[in-house]
């Protein structure tokens, strides 16, 4: 049984932070299914729950995608959501480590589809589509959806990435990645059909992700 140590000043809450390996990370998350981790800097973090227009997008994402259930499993894939975690490329964390900068380690989209098999294999792309709904809370984490995962996702050679951006009711889809960066960023309102090369049977627009 884990033992529970209670902290009481600022000096023992320095003293107490360790690194996690993403190995152990993977157990953590495991143990706590019901809770939002991510690991930063090998620092377990706890977001905080997301708001009820958050959870309404979110849901209303993976609606659509199970209306094509078939298809998707036909191509060996899955639809994932917020406990599927997606680990940070080596070549972008040397990158970063090399400029002095610092991201997560890993990333959990809010929802994906990803392949059945991509877990411990270093496959890549892991996922075929991932699909975040933009945090506004903060500019700390807009910066972090329209950027940093941004890069996180096109190292990993995902296709398609989307940003639900719930200010204006569009969404902001990133797609051709190529050398750790997407070359195609484009905002979609409407009725536009946002593109998910190999998804081409979603369908999915704006207006379907924001419909009441």
């Amino acid at each position: 049984m884990a033992t529970i140590t209670t902290i009481t000043s600022a000096e023992e809450i320095k003293l107490s932070v360790r690194r996690f390996s993403l190995e152990e990370f993977a157990a953590v998350a495991d143990a706590l299914p019901d809770d939002r981790l991510e690991l930063i800097n090998g620092e377990i973090v706890m977001s905080p729950p997301p708001d009820e227009i958050h959870m309404e997008r979110t849901g209303r994402i993976i609606q659509l995608f199970a209306y094509h259930i078939k298809e998707i499993e036909e191509l060996g894939c899955w639809i994932g959501g917020s406990n599927f975690y997606y680990a940070l490329p080596k070549e972008l964390r040397q990158r970063w480590t090399e400029e002095g900068a610092e991201g997560p380690s890993h990333v959990c989209p809010d929802a994906s589809i990803c392949y059945r098999d991509y877990l411990g294999k270093d496959r890549r792309p892991p996922a075929l589509l991932v699909v975040e709904v933009l945090s506004v809370s903060r500019q700390e984490h807009i910066s972090r959806d329209l950027e940093i995962k941004a890069d996180i996702y096109a190292a990993l050679e995902i296709p398609a990435y989307w940003v639900v951006d719930r200010r204006d009711a569009s969404v902001w889809a990133y797609t051709e990645p190529r050398d750790g960066k997407y070359t195609l960023r484009r905002q979609y309102k409407g009725d536009r059909v946002l593109p998910a090369p190999g998804l081409e049977f979603l369908s999915i627009t704006a207006a379907q992700i924001f419909e009441q």
